[in-house]
């Protein structure tokens, strides 16, 4: 599990880089670009290395939940807005005002409950499947 986690934290750690490079390399090409020059910026090398930080972020996350349950693994993802707004801030220079910071609070308690749910989980996984849970051993003979 730990494996897997740190997995899931390096892909959710490359998926906020992409931001950042995305946002960097519009940011180069002036106020409000025609969106013809935003489709030929996908060219540039910020662009572009937001682009693969996205990709291999994906295959990361792929792995990541090849070994953990989508219902604990997909809200850690939310842990990419934190990411995101304090490069944002720190990075970018925008600003993030206390409305924002209390939402991003929000998603951080969040995400500590979904983590704690964890061990509740795998204490119930060592038990016997239920009835519903049992692959079917056939057609039943009347």
């Amino acid at each position: 599990m730990i494996i897997a986690m740190s997995i899931l934290v390096v892909a959710i750690l490359l998926g906020a880089a992409g931001q950042i490079a995305l946002k960097s390399g519009l940011n180069r090409l002036g106020a409000k670009p025609s969106p013809v020059v935003v489709l030929k910026s996908i060219f540039t090398p910020l662009i572009f290395t937001g682009f693969a930080c996205y990709g291999l972020s994906s295959i990361l996350y792929l792995l990541a939940l090849s070994r953990l349950e989508l219902s604990y693994a997909y809200p850690m993802v939310a842990l990419s807005y934190v990411v995101v707004t304090f490069l944002s801030w720190r990075l970018l220079g925008e600003a993030v005002p206390l409305l924002r910071t209390a939402g991003l609070a929000v998603i951080c308690i969040g995400v500590i409950l979904v983590a704690c749910s964890y061990r509740g989980h795998a204490a119930a996984a060592s038990r016997a499947p239920s009835a519903i849970e049992r692959p079917s051993a056939g057609p039943v003979a009347r």
